[in-house]
This record gives structure tokens, C-alpha cells and sequence, in this order.
């Protein structure tokens, strides 16, 4: 980090120095160009200087007097046409440093404390995040033994309800034997008086009331009957309905099994899908990069050879040239041979007159000359074959400079054919660097286009198992409608065994009304019975034995009866009212606990959203963090690597052409042998400048994307010059 910062810092400052030393000279501008209320924006929130931003920064001093008449000395001459109102532009640097930049445009400078502050801030969310979680399944847990306790509490109630509803039927029950018990009693204590008064059967008042009660009762258990059959109707067609809600209920259960079994084979459809997506994202990663280092290969073997086709056509360029320059020996030796070949013919046209005219008169200063004649001959024959060997070497060396000068030629046409295509489409000019931004930015779409798809494989990949997370909670939910549809089936089937224990109930009331009914026959049978004898007993003794004697001991005996039917009903009325007042403290009690158990659910339930919500907080808290600080990252990556890019990229081709002397030392002999006033060279001298376009003009469909990888890693590519 302290290696960036000092980086950073002397970017910036050189960046300073640049813009101070090449800053111009203040610039005249009338004041019509722009407003008079221009101001000095101030900068943003940036932290790096940019040439806009320093222009935004520039200060405007407007010496501009707004009355016409009037100089600055307050005089009142009217000022010359060339004395125009002008603004005075100063382009000084507004900052010396960094610090005070960054502190100018309200930024942090120490980023080690801001990022310690924003790690002490995520480890405390996690650590509230993780003590929530902890709460979690406590609070959870409460919740359960809350439910469960209120199940047992609605389990109690319900058998509080039966045994109220039991009780009720009893205390009936036993206030319908009190009612009967009383109306016996007092038609038992009317016949004793009517017996002791001596009153007939047939005029007795208690046999007949005692029929009337009898058929009262009869009536009452039939209508009772009819009731009862009536409820157990309404009771069968519960059940029934009960039954076709359980059928339901099951087939319910057995769809959201099936539904449960469906998600499960598509979580295990979308995991294959997941594991086929990654192998399929791992394949494509596998094959970008074997293209990528295929194409790496390709840029550096296209390198290679254009540097062997340099080196050749340096070298058959030196050739070239050594033969122009033996060309002109050749013509002189060929010129002297010419000159040689003339005295040499004179020389025998001399010989052969001197060797036919043989002349004795000749002195010996003649014979002297010759023999000087005859040695210059000598001297000239020998002279004449080494001009003659050396013609036949000359000849012979002229011969294989012909054929490499003819094999010359031709690879030199085919390179000129080849120069005057690329300078061809060098001159196009504008047509053709259009055409290169085009492709350039074609290639910038492309990857950005694959970086678009990586985004979205990696969505997709993100999303998998959210996917999956969202099955799971399906199945979870279809898991928890068949519990809940369990619950409903046990729910029926207690209905069911209610209705049931309600039938048995009913068929119990009916059978003792059935009982009572039998009963009540009896006894009308008994009194009929009575009744006879009474009748038989007056028509033996005659009309005049009216009354009835009984002991002192019956008649006790009877009342003794009577008021112990009194008591024991008292006694069950009694203990049905007691019976009915413990159910109903019970059902208080229970009611009570139910209150309680529901304000403490919903107690937990608060403490519950409110320990989820703590954890959202959290959550989303952390999510925030972590998205500032991948900004943050982000935009330092990116700024560093752009700037270590447009380094590499503007230095490229200083670093080529200072490069150049060291890669290729016989280029500069080159070109100070070759002749430089062609245009050809020139245009040859303007080329070595950029070899990045010289490699598009090549190849126009030549990836962006070597270069690149190949610039990063660090390996120079190699510059040439084309004579």
C-alpha cells in the first residue's frame, strides 16, 4: 500500500510539473466569448487530477471596466480601438501536492483508518449478526414449546367440554328422576290420603293424575326418541361428511407428496443442470484460454518471421548495394581490358611489320631497340594474360553478381509489390485509421461482450443456489402442508371418534329412555294392577267399607320412602350443581392458561420479527460494507490498471524507437548507406513509429488481446524498419 501511495504521489507530482512547465502564456479573450458570470467550479469528489479538471480550475480574472467613458485613473478619455476590454487567463497550477488536492476535493487521505474503521465496523455486525443467529433457534425453540403448550391447553379445554357436556346430561338426568321422584311422592302421599279417606279407584284423583303422568312420560320419551333418532341422523351425516372431508384430506396429502417428490426430482434436475453448467463454464474457460495462448503464439511467431523477413531483406539490400559499387570496377576493369586489348593488337600489327621487314642495314642502336622491342613484347604478353585472367575472373564474378543481382531483384519486387500494397493502404490515410478505431473498438465490444457473459455465468452460478434454496423451501412448505393436512386427518378422525363417543351417547339416552319408558309401563301396569285390587277388594267387602286401613308401620314406612326419594335427589341435584361449577373453574383455569400462552406467543413472536429484523439489519449492513469496500477496490484496480496501461500504451512506441538501436544495429547502416531522399524511406521512417498499426495492417482481423496479455506480461516486441 505504501509502495501505491508513493507511486500515486509521484504520478501526481509529475503530472503537476508537466502542466507548470508546459503551462501557456495567458491567452486574450474578448469578453463576448463567454459570460460574465463565469465562476471557477470547484472541483468534485475526485482524488486524481484529470486535464479537465484542471481547466475547471482555472482562474478567470476579468480586468473588464463596466463603464465605457472611463479608464482606470477615473479620466474621462475615450479609450483607442486597440485598447479593447480583454480577460486575462491564468493557467497556474491551483494545488502543489496530493494531500492538498484530495483535501480540496473532500476526500480521505489516510485510507489505512477509514479502512480499520470500516473492519471494526463489519466485525461488530457480524458479531451482532452472529449473536442473533444464536437467538434464533432459542427463540424458536420457545416458540415450539409455546405451540406445544398451547395444543395441550385446547387438548384440556376439549376434555373439560366433554366432561361438562357428560355432566350436563346427568345433571338432566338426575333433575328429570328429581321431577318424577316428586310427582311420585306427592301421588304416593294422595292415594294414602285417598285410601284413608276411603275414596274408590275410579273416583280417585291419583290414579288419575297418575295416568296422565304416565302418558305425560310416555309422550316425553317419544318425543325425546324422535329427537334422539333425529340427532343421530344429523350425527351420521357429520360423520359422513367428516369421512368425505378425511378422503379429501388424504387425497390432499397424497398430491402434495406427489408435489414434494416433483420438486425433489427437479432439485435433482437443476443440481445436474448446476454441475453441467459449471463443467460447460470451466470447458469455455479451458478453451479461451488455450485460444488466447494460441493466439499468443501466433502474434509471436508473426513477430518472428517479420523480423527474419527484415533481416533478409536488410541483408540483400547490403548486397545490393556491394554490387552497385562493383558495378563501375567491373566497366573500368572491362574499360582498361578494351584499352589493353587495343595496344595489344598494335602491338602485333608493330611485331609482325618488324618481324617482315628484316632490314641489315640496321645499326646496332636498332638491334638494341629490338630487343627492348622483343622484352616489352614479353612484358606486354604476360601483362596481357594476367589482364586476361583477371578479365575471365571479373567475368566470372560479374556472372554470379548477375544472378544474385537477378534473384535480388526479384525478392526486391516482390518486397516492393508488398511495400507498395501496405503504403497503398498506409495511404488511404484517414479511411484506414477509421478502419483500425473501428476494429479496435469492435475488439473492445468483443470483450466486453465476453466479460458480459462471464457476469452472467457467474449471475447464473449465484443464482443456482438461490434456485435451490427457493426448491428447498418448497419442499419445505409441501412438507409442511402434509403436516398440516396430517394435522387435518387427526383433526377429522378426533371429529369422528366425537361424533362417534356423541352417538354412543345418544344411543345410550335413547336406551335409557327406552329403560325409563319400560319403567313408566311397569308402573302404569302396577298401578292397574292397584287399581283392580283396590276395586275387587271394595266389591268384596261392599259399599259401605269405603275407607282403608293401613298399619302405622306401612304408613311410616311409605313417608320414610318418600322423604329419602327427596333426599337422595336433593343429594344428586347437589352433586351435578358441584360437578357443573368444577367444570366450569376448570374451563376458567384453562381459558386462563390459554390467555397466558397466547400473550406469550405473541410475546416471542415480537421478540422473534424483532431478533429476524435485527438480523436483516445486519444483513444488509454487511452487504452495504461489502459493497464499499468492492467499490472502492474496483475503482482503485481499475484507475491503477488504466494508468499502468496508458503508460504501457504511450510509451510503446518511445520505448520501441529507443529499443531500436539496440534490437537492430545494422538498421542505422542501413539507412545511411541506402540513398534517403526517396519517398519510400521517408514514409519507411514515419512507419517505425507505430508497429502496433503496422501489425493491424497486416492483419486486419488480429485480435487486441495478445498484445495486451503480451504487454502485461512483460515481454517487449521487437521493432523494425522497413527500407
Amino acid at each position: 500500500m505504501d509502495e501505491e501511495k508513493v507511486r500515486e504521489n509521484k504520478l501526481a507530482n509529475s503530472f503537476v510539473n508537466s502542466l507548470s512547465k508546459s503551462r501557456p502564456e495567458p491567452v486574450t479573450v474578448p469578453p463576448e466569448t463567454y459570460p460574465a458570470s463565469y465562476q471557477s467550479s470547484p472541483g468534485g469528489e475526485d482524488t486524481f487530477l484529470s486535464p479537465e479538471a484542471f481547466s475547471g480550475h482555472q482562474k478567470v480574472e476579468n480586468t473588464i471596466n463596466n463603464l465605457p467613458n472611463a479608464d482606470k485613473n477615473g479620466s474621462d478619455k475615450q479609450p483607442d480601438k486597440n485598447e479593447q476590454q480583454v480577460a486575462h487567463i491564468d493557467t497556474a497550477a491551483p494545488f502543489e501536492s496530493v494531500k492538498e488536492a484530495v483535501s480540496k476535493f473532500g476526500a480521505i487521505v489516510d485510507w489505512k483508518a477509514h479502512r480499520v474503521q470500516t473492519n471494526e465496523r463489519r466485525k461488530y455486525i457480524e458479531e451482532e449478526l452472529e449473536k442473533a443467529q444464536e437467538d434464533i433457534p432459542v427463540f424458536k425453540k420457545k416458540a415450539e414449546a409455546a405451540e406445544e403448550a398451547k395444543e395441550q391447553a385446547l387438548r384440556d379445554l376439549n376434555s373439560t367440554k366433554r366432561l361438562i357436556e357428560e355432566l350436563k346430561l346427568n345433571l338432566e338426568r338426575a333433575l328429570t328422576e328429581e321431577h318424577q321422584a316428586l310427582q311420585d311422592s306427592e301421588l304416593a302421599q294422595l292415594r294414602v290420603s285417598e285410601m284413608e279417606q276411603g275414596i274408590n279407584d275410579e273416583s280417585s284423583v291419583a290414579a288419575k293424575t297418575q295416568l296422565e303422568l304416565a302418558k305425560a312420560r310416555h309422550q316425553a320419551a317419544a318425543s325425546e326418541l324422535v329427537t334422539a333418532k333425529n340427532d343421530l341422523e344429523e350425527t351420521r351425516k357429520d360423520y359422513q361428511i367428516l369421512i368425505s372431508e378425511r378422503d379429501s384430506a388424504v387425497q390432499k396429502a397424497q398430491e402434495a407428496v406427489s408435489a414434494a417428490k416433483e420438486v425433489e426430482r427437479e432439485v435433482e434436475s437443476l443440481t445436474i443442470q448446476l454441475v453441467t453448467t459449471k463443467e460447460s463454464i470451466e470447458e469455455t474457460h479451458a478453451s479461451h484460454l488455450e485460444s488466447e495462448e494460441h493466439r499468443v503464439q501466433e502474434v509471436n511467431e508473426r513477430d518472428q518471421e517479420a523480423l527474419n523477413w527484415e533481416q533478409e531483406i536488410k541483408q540483400t539490400e547490403e548486397e545490393l548495394e556491394k554490387v552497385k559499387e562493383q558495378i563501375p570496377i567491373a566497366k573500368d576493369v572491362k574499360s582498361k581490358l578494351e584499352t589493353a586489348s587495343g595496344v595489344l593488337q598494335k602491338l602485333k600489327d608493330e611485331l609482325a611489320i618488324y618481324m617482315q621487314g628484316k632490314m641489315p642495314e640496321e645499326d646496332e642502336a636498332d638491334k638494341f631497340t629490338r630487343k627492348d622491342i622483343s622484352s616489352g613484347v614479353a612484358i606486354a604478353k604476360k601483362n596481357l594474360d594476367e589482364i586476361k585472367h583477371s578479365i575471365e575472373i571479373a567475368n566470372e564474378q560479374i556472372m554470379c553478381l548477375k544472378t544474385t543481382q537477378t534473384s535480388l531483384t526479384a525478392k526486391l519486387e516482390s518486397e516492393k509489390k508488398v511495400l507498395t500494397s501496405i503504403r497503398k493502404q498506409k495511404g488511404l490515410g484517414a479511411g484506414a485509421v477509421v478502419n483500425l478505431e473501428s476494429e479496435l473498438k469492435r475488439t473492445k465490444l468483443e470483450l466486453d461482450s465476453i466479460r458480459k457473459k462471464d457476469k452472467e455465468a457467474r449471475e447464473k452460478l449465484v443464482e443456482l443456489p438461490k434456485q435451490l434454496q427457493k426448491v428447498t423451501e418448497d419442499t419445505k412448505k409441501a412438507k409442511s402442508l402434509v403436516e398440516e393436512a396430517r394435522s387435518v386427518f387427526n383433526k377429522a378422525k378426533e371429529a369422528a371418534e366425537q361424533a362417534k363417543s356423541g352417538v354412543n351417547s345418544i344411543e345410550d339416552q335413547l336406551a335409557s329412555t327406552q329403560k325409563e319408558i319400560e319403567a313408566a309401563r311397569a308402573k302404569e301396569k302396577l298401578a292397574i294392577g292397584a287399581i283392580n285390587a283396590l276395586h275387587e277388594t271394595e266389591s268384596g267387602r261392599g259399599p259401605k267399607n269405603d275407607e282403608v286401613t293401613i298399619s302405622l308401620e306401612e304408613y311410616y314406612e311409605l313417608s320414610k320412602r318418600g322423604y329419602e326419594a327427596e333426599q337422595a335427589a336433593s343429594k344428586r341435584v347437589s352433586d351435578a350443581i358441584l360437578k357443573i361449577d368444577e367444570a366450569k373453574d376448570s374451563e376458567m383455569q384453562c381459558l386462563n392458561k390459554l390467555t397466558l400462552l397466547n400473550s406469550e406467543l405473541a410475546a416471542q413472536k415480537e421478540a422473534l420479527n424483532a431478533a429476524l429484523q435485527k438480523a436483516e439489519m445486519a444483513k444488509e449492513t454487511k452487504m452495504n460494507i461489502e459493497e464499499e469496500l468492492r467499490k472502492e477496490k474496483g475503482e482503485s484496480d481499475p484507475k491503477r490498471k488504466e494508468e499502468g496501461r496508458g503508460g504501457l500504451f504511450r510509451g510503446f512506441s518511445k520505448k520501441g524507437n529507443q529499443d531500436t538501436p539496440s534490437h537492430n544495429p545494422s538498421s542505422g547502416n542501413a539507412k545511411s548507406n541506402t540513398k534517403g531522399g526517396s519517398p519510400e524511406s521517408n514514409s519507411n521512417a514515419d512507419d517505425d513509429t507505430s508497429p502496433d498499426i503496422k501489425g493491424l495492417l497486416k492483419k486486419k482481423k488480429r485480435t487486441f488481446m495478445p498484445k495486451f496479455s503480451l504487454m502485461l506480461t512483460g515481454k517487449k516486441k521487437p521493432f523494425f524498419h522497413k527500407n
